[in-house]
């Protein structure tokens, strides 16, 4: 299934143009931008959500959905049920022990391809050791 139900989002200023990352793991910069994610196990780097579309300047509107169900760009072939994390790119790859996550993969996902991921991202959002 390829549906998105809909969850909260909100918009704030991209760091730069993020117009070919639409779908990928996003954080904040440390002016407050949101950026592209590339560091899982880093606890400083908070990801925010998935980026819902596609800005190309700095400080346009970077729409990021929060909670809910989304769909998300793959790295890896993941099957789903898997808890998902960021690769150095943005995409959804399995978590492993430490790792922040986004959330739960629904749809098996793959390597540059959109599946949905059941966000549950946020403080203590970490994989299993």
């Amino acid at each position: 299934m390829a549906n998105n139900i809909d969850g909260p989002e909100i918009t704030l200023k991209a760091s730069g143009s993020l117009s070919s990352y639409q779908f990928h793991i996003v954080t904040l910069d440390t002016d407050g931008k949101v950026k592209l994610a590339d560091n899982a196990d880093d606890p400083a780097e908070a990801l925010i959500g998935i980026l819902e579309n596609k800005p190309t300047a700095e400080d346009q509107a970077a729409v990021v959905r929060v909670s809910g169900i989304a769909k998300v760009m793959g790295g890896d072939s993941v099957d789903e049920g898997v808890w998902l994390t960021c690769d150095g790119s943005g995409h959804a790859v399995a978590a492993t022990a430490n790792d922040n996550v986004i959330g739960v993969a629904i749809d098996a996902v793959v390597s540059d391809s959109v599946g949905r991921v059941l966000l549950a991202q946020g403080a203590g959002y970490v994989a299993p050791a």
